[in-house]
């Protein structure tokens, strides 16, 4: 499955994209609002009763803001603090998360809405430069919200999915490789494009590795702390033995990791130690929506707890690297069961029903999924 905003989309646009102001802000509102749509109705909740709001997105920032625009479309209070954060890339999804905790920590008790777009309409990237086409060749249009709040109310009423139990930030720019590999301006003829340049791997992999490293205190078992306890002194002490490495997936259950591309997910498969089970829903991300920017992870989440469902104490990791470069690498542990059916994901559910029902003998009835 493919989605692209008519401004660009062959079949709509008659072999002339618009990548005009006013064609960015139709694809915008068309995906934030059903995306803050959607979460109102399933919460429950009115705009009203938003107190926070965090709109993303790494290449369209018009002016006024999109949490304006957000905030105008939905008829929010006047007091609400409202920020956008723009030109992180596919980080974004991932690393906004650091800045709603803190927001929460200094307004206790408030609702945080996080909404998360990349337009492609700005994107879209005219020219023949190879290095600039893989955002017209892989990303795709989507969306995502998401509420989060420190009210024990939602716990009190069974109705919290979530809790933040670690998280780690890691910037590179200091690098001028890392500060140019992936970068956002014209080609020698003038078109405007994101470059990514050939070290991008290599320095996604660099800043990765010190993600990792900060984070692990909050993944390993208390038996791969202590391995890593006796490695470190025995390399203090000039014994030459290899740096421990700790299989991650013995701490955490489920890995979100950002669909970049297929050779990212492989790089990081084989960089975690992980199986191709833990893959599944990062792969499923890439095969059905491509790269959907800063709201990649989002959509990874709704296809954990739609087709895998997840048990009450999971750990889960999420993990998404961008331009700068950054890396962003957040741990939650769910407080209860969570089986939530997404309508993004209600097609596999069909499809595997399908599946199901044709490998029955006659007279059986279908298991319930």
């Amino acid at each position: 499955m493919t989605y692209l905003p008519s401004s660009i989309h062959p079949l709509l646009c008659e072999g002339t994209p618009r990548t005009d102001m006013d064609s960015a802000e139709q694809e915008c509102t068309m995906a934030l609002g059903g995306a803050v749509t959607d979460l109102l109705n399933k919460t429950g909740l009115k705009a009203t009763d938003i107190d926070i709001l965090v709109t993303l997105c790494s290449i369209y920032n018009p002016t006024p803001s999109m949490a304006s625009m957000v905030a105008s479309k939905f008829k929010m209070r006047s007091d609400i603090q409202s920020y956008h954060l723009g030109g992180m890339g596919c980080a974004n999804g991932v690393i906004s998360v650091n800045l709603i905790n803190d927001l929460l920590k200094a307004n206790p008790g408030k609702n945080a809405l996080l909404v998360t777009t990349e337009n492609l309409t700005r994107a879209f990237y005219s020219g023949s430069e190879k290095t600039r086409l893989v955002v017209n060749t892989l990303t795709r249009l989507g969306a995502a919200a998401i509420l989060m709040s420190d009210s024990r109310r939602w716990r009190a009423s069974g109705r919290a999915k979530y809790e933040l139990c670690g998280r780690a930030r890691v910037q590179t720019s200091a690098r001028e490789e890392a500060y140019r590999c992936v970068w956002y301006g014209p080609d020698e003829d003038g078109y405007v494009g994101t470059f990514m340049g050939t070290n991008s791997v290599t320095e996604a992999s660099r800043v990765l590795t010190q993600a990792m490293r900060k984070i692990g205190p909050a993944m390993l078992t208390w038996r791969q702390k202590g391995s890593a306890m006796i490695n470190h002194l025995q390399r203090k002490l000039g014994m030459h033995v290899p740096r421990y490495t700790p299989m991650f997936s013995e701490g955490v259950q489920h890995f979100l990791i950002h669909a970049g591309g297929a050779k990212v997910l492989d790089g990081i498969c084989a960089a975690l130690k992980l199986d191709e089970k833990r893959m599944t829903p990062s792969r499923a991300v890439l095969h059905d929506f491509g790269n959907i920017s800063s709201s990649t992870t989002w959509y990874t989440f709704c296809f954990l707890e739609t087709c895998l469902g997840v048990k009450r104490g999971d750990k889960i990791l999420q993990l998404g690297v961008g331009s700068g470069m950054k890396c962003g690498v957040n741990i939650w542990k769910a407080v209860r069961d969570i089986d939530d059916v997404h309508d993004v994901w209600r097609h596999r559910l069909s499809e595997k029903a399908a599946g199901s029902r044709a490998q029955e003998p006659s007279g059986c009835l279908p298991g319930l999924l």
